[in-house]
């Protein structure tokens, strides 16, 4: 078995590299660097897969893109015990399942809008104005559900929680976010695999 992570900097790469700790496997992790000007990946990626991307993980010869299919990709093969995501039968899969998701949809993408357009220097023009008021919403929605769960499953840590980590962690900056959502986060860096995260490099 070789697991092997393609890791960029400053990127939702980060989030795997937490859930590996926290599964206790083995792998490896190949540092990528942005482009000090343009912030995009280095096109040496476009030789592992045509988007150029990254996260991306090599399993034993396979190539997976996309964090979230990572992450049940690593589930599925490393958490047979089912530690860091309920089984379908559990009365928190419903959430689970959800938050998992709303990493990479619709809580999450009015915030990576704000970062390309105060990238490209477009913040404030009228499609961004109403990116704000799906920002209020998502941070209303992540800020409500951590004032009545202690993590974003329920009771109980997940991978939904490591998933979640660089949204909220992006999120808090904007003011988006309340004492819920801080407290959660403060929680969560304590974890030896968060730490461990941030020695191997976001």
């Amino acid at each position: 078995m070789s697991l092997k992570l393609h890791h960029l900097n400053a990127s939702r790469s980060q989030r795997l590299v937490w859930l590996m700790e926290e599964l206790g496997v083995q792998y490896d992790v190949v540092h990528y660097q942005r482009d000090a000007e343009t912030r995009l990946a280095p096109a040496d990626l476009l030789d592992i897969h045509p988007m150029g991307k990254s996260p991306l993980l090599e399993h034993d010869g396979v190539i997976i893109a996309e964090t979230g299919a990572i992450a049940e990709y690593l589930l599925a093969k490393f958490d047979g015990d089912h530690k860091l995501h309920p089984s379908h039968d559990d009365a928190s899969f419903h959430r689970y399942l959800e938050w998992v998701h709303a990493a990479e949809g619709a809580p999450f993408l009015p915030f990576l809008f704000a970062v390309y357009t105060t990238g490209y220097g477009h913040q404030g023009g009228l499609l961004d104005q109403k990116m704000e008021a799906e920002r209020d919403k998502a941070g209303h929605f992540i800020e409500s559900h951590l004032s009545q769960n202690a993590y974003f499953a329920g009771d109980q840590f997940t991978a939904a929680d490591c998933l979640m980590g660089f949204n909220v962690a992006g999120a808090l900056g904007t003011g988006k976010l309340g004492p819920a959502s801080a407290k959660w986060l403060e929680r969560v860096s304590q974890r030896p695999a968060y730490q461990k995260m941030l020695e191997i490099g976001i």
